[in-house]
């Protein structure tokens, strides 16, 4: 069955650049692409029904949204003729009906805001909205999308399942002939503020260290095996996750994480902390892989 990528669009330029990444996403896996624009109702402002003189304001708005989605589509062709690309303009609010529109898709693309954002904010209401509702791998646009760092960044959780995570991450850097870099970071508050009084501690924080980096490499052994092809490296760190992940995106054309599901056999993921200080402030685009 051939793959599929969905990107929201509005027109806006988020979307444009969201667009311009789902299509070279698309291109890349050999998928189908698929521009959903959303459209609310419009609220009733007189009978029900409405005259034959009188415009329907649904019928209105439905065209205007599939309006905007071949606009996006016409785009795409322009970069990428050979590509199949499809139009939908779908009723509903637009986060959630766009990650519905993807739930048998391998990859949703949003852009890191939409219409009717506010000043200073980093990642749409929109945004955030498809990754609560989404079932597969959601990619947030944002930063430079045309850097040329050759290098996917995966954050992983060993103390969690991390073994989808690691699995895009390296295909994601087989698919771009990138060099793919794999980080833990642990952070203790207490030992780490403890071992600056108490020199014996430094010992133990050594042997901490040491557990973790050789838990890491098992764990990353048979996915190595899996891709040879790809130039990879892992390291274990201490500090601030966000603060260090942040710097670490200014290193990446892709950074890769993980966000559990939200229950057994439910859709949508739970966006934790660390990440959304990715999606705030990362310097590249941000893919989120739900975890089981």
């Amino acid at each position: 069955m051939k793959s599929t990528v969905v990107v929201g669009y509005d027109q806006t330029p988020h979307s444009d650049v969201a667009l311009a990444a789902a299509a070279r996403e698309a291109a890349m896996r050999g998928a189908d692409l698929n521009v959903v624009t959303a459209f609310g109702r419009p609220a009733p402002s007189g009978p029900t029904v409405p005259s034959p003189a009188e415009p329907d304001p649904q019928d209105a708005a439905r065209k205007a949204a599939e309006a905007v989605a071949q606009h996006g589509v016409d785009r795409v062709h322009e970069r990428y003729p050979g590509l199949q690309v499809r139009p939908c303009a779908l009723v509903g609010s637009a986060g959630k009906t766009v990650a519905q529109a993807a739930h048998s898709a391998d990859l949703l693309v949003m852009g890191s805001r939409g219409k009717g954002g506010f000043t200073g904010l980093q990642v749409g209401s929109t945004s955030m909205r498809a990754l609560a509702d989404a079932c597969c791998p959601v990619l947030v646009v944002r930063g430079e999308t045309d850097a040329d760092h050759d290098r996917v960044t995966a954050a992983v959780d060993i103390d969690e399942p991390c073994e989808q995570v690691l699995d895009f991450a390296f295909t994601e850097a087989s698919r771009r002939g990138a060099r793919l870099t794999v980080i833990h970071i642990w952070d203790e508050p207490w030992i780490l503020a403890y071992s600056q009084d108490d020199p014996g501690l430094a010992d133990e924080i050594t042997l901490i260290q040491s557990e973790r980096e050789d838990r890491l490499s098992a764990i990353i052994h048979s996915l190595r095996r899996r891709h040879p092809e790809v130039q990879s490296s892992h390291q274990v760190a201490t500090g601030s996750a966000g603060r260090l992940l942040v710097e670490a995106s200014y290193r990446a054309d892709l950074l890769v994480t993980g966000a559990r599901r939200h229950g057994e056999g439910q859709h949508g993921m739970q966006i934790g902390p660390v990440t959304q200080t990715l999606l705030q402030h990362s310097d590249c685009p941000v893919a989120v892989v739900p975890l089981a």
